[in-house]
């Protein structure tokens, strides 16, 4: 049985996620290998881990999508990152922007290039920005101008990694932002 730490008050429900976050006592099976990796790094488990390890397979499917998606192959990481934030930012997803925006800040990108990521002069990058928004909107309706653009700026690999990069984002931008998974 999991405890939870968090009460169940109006003060203080909308600032605690909707579920309890698993500590590192209470995590099991191959989600207990995938906090230890991160406190064996000296980072703390993030709090959308602890979240979703409530159930453990989800968990483990959701690392192994996420560390494949992300990489740096075949599209450079920045890039997927860039992607990220946009995403994260038209969902208005605050922890998800949170986390993009410190990924980027670690590329050298500071708050004003941030703010301005779509701005960007780089026509691959443009293109890519601009399909995830149509995508994030609505996939359904992505126009036939656009996608010859993207086929001629991507190949058939980068354009299904940068599919999945969009697809990622929305799942786990709706993801914590249906279970109140907020930013520190």
């Amino acid at each position: 049985m999991l405890y939870c730490a968090h009460t169940h008050n109006k003060s203080t429900m909308s600032l605690d996620p909707a579920v309890c976050l698993v500590s590192s006592e209470e995590v099991k099976g191959d989600a207990k290998i995938l906090y230890e990796n991160f406190l064996q790094s000296g980072k703390q488990v993030p709090k959308w881990m602890q979240v979703m390890a409530n159930c453990e397979d989800i968990l483990v499917g959701f690392f192994a999508m996420f560390r494949a998606t992300m990489d740096n192959a075949p599209l450079p990481s920045l890039l997927k990152w860039k992607v990220a934030n946009q995403v994260s930012m038209l969902n208005k997803c605050e922890f998800c922007v949170d986390v993009t925006n410190t990924h980027l800040r670690q590329f050298g990108l500071d708050d004003d290039a941030i703010a301005h990521i779509s701005e960007t002069e780089d026509e691959r990058e443009r293109v890519a920005l601009e399909f995830a928004a149509i995508v994030t909107e609505k996939a359904y309706a992505v126009p036939e101008e656009l996608m010859t653009r993207v086929k001629k700026h991507f190949t058939d690999e980068e354009l299904v990694e940068l599919t999945a990069v969009i697809g990622l984002f929305n799942y786990i931008n709706r993801f914590n932002d249906a279970l109140r998974v907020l930013p520190e």
